[in-house]
């Protein structure tokens, strides 16, 4: 109730407009959907092994494999075998990532 005319609200006050309204979500399900898109980043990264092989010939291709997707990992592992700087292996692995995972 609208406490100074002490009348109803009208719709537009109650969020009912023709755009949905985000109601904050709960710890849960923000770790449900880092999980989820965990999963998806490591099966994703099965298919982009190869690709990646190819990138980085210097790391050996086990070394890739334990990756799984994981944008730290392999920034570690590039910076490692190739003597770059940190900020040299992120950008790499920012732009292979990029370039390859899209963004829904």
């Amino acid at each position: 109730m609208n406490i100074e005319s002490n009348t109803k609200p009208s719709e537009s006050t109650l969020g009912t407009s023709s755009t949905p309204v985000k109601l904050p979500r709960t710890n849960n399900q923000i770790k449900a959907a880092v999980i989820a898109d965990g999963l998806a980043a490591k099966a994703k990264w099965k298919t982009l092994l190869a690709e990646a092989k190819t990138v980085w010939t210097k790391v050996p291709p086990e070394d890739l494999a334990k990756v799984d997707g994981n944008f730290y990992k392999l920034a570690g592992l590039v910076q490692l075998r190739y003597q770059v700087s940190r900020e040299e292996s992120d950008r790499q692995v920012k732009d292979f990532f990029d370039k390859h995972y899209s963004v829904a």
